[in-house]
């Protein structure tokens, strides 16, 4: 199982440059989990005392809306890590994690963690280079939004045809950005629905107002005296060619 769990450490982006005296004390404190999907691995709000890394299986990383609906944020796989930020600031977990398909993970817990930042400085770096790539994700995310967001101000709902399944592997931050905004998507095409509800009320208000004037303007034309007059003349009219 030791062998199994290095060669495990070695497909990860934040241990792969251990040797391998160094992940062999790494496997000898790791233990391995399995998830089956829609399993929770981390809860928001509960204290992080674990660092994961993902073997293999998706995970999403959720969060939730004002009305307690779930927020899809981020998503890992195979090679990621996931939970490390709780054991570096001692902050409760910022979001869940569960499982999108059946998983497994390795579990590392606190004390192995510092124990290997403490004397392995290219593993901080690696932690570095991990938030920074997080960052750059994040940027594409905003950035994605912010457009689409200007898009719906315009009128424009085209990009909604855009939308993908979560559980795909991304082949860009700007797929894995596509993929995330699955609620902005469920958002605006509640937008584009109300909005064609409120044009076909319009149009539909338009053409009883259109009717009513026509039918207020017509009244008031066949109420004057000049149209009796000539609704007489015409009866009149009729009645003599009638008799000749």
């Amino acid at each position: 199982m030791s062998n199994d769990i290095i060669n495990q450490l070695k497909k990860t982006a934040l241990f792969s440059e251990l040797n391998d005296e160094a992940l062999a004390t790494v496997a000898q404190k790791a233990s391995t989990r399995k998830l089956v999907k829609g399993e929770v691995l981390i809860r928001k709000g509960e204290a992080g005392d674990s660092l994961f890394l993902v073997h293999y299986g998706w995970m999403k990383i959720v969060t939730e809306d004002s009305k307690g609906d779930e927020l899809i944020i981020n998503k890992c796989g195979p090679g990621e890590t996931i939970g490390e930020m709780a054991l570096l600031d001692g902050a409760p977990r910022s979001a869940s994690v569960i499982a999108l398909e059946d998983a497994e993970i390795l579990e590392l817990k606190q004390d192995v963690f510092q124990e290997i930042l403490d004397t392995r400085p290219d593993v901080s770096l690696s932690i570095i280079r991990s938030y920074s790539n997080r960052l750059r994700f994040s940027t594409t995310y905003i950035e994605r939004a912010i457009n689409w967001s200007q898009k719906i101000a315009e009128g424009d709902y085209s990009f909604i045809d855009q939308t993908q399944p979560v559980i795909n592997k991304p082949a860009s931050d700007d797929d894995k950005a596509t993929q995330l905004l699955a609620a902005f998507f469920t958002m605006v095409r509640m937008v584009k629905e109300r909005e064609d509800v409120l044009k076909q009320q319009l149009e539909k208000l338009t053409f009883e107002i259109d009717q009513a004037r026509r039918k207020q303007e017509f009244e008031e034309i066949t109420g004057t005296e000049f149209y009796a007059n000539l609704k007489e003349q015409a009866k009149a009219l009729r009645q003599k060619r009638a008799q000749s």
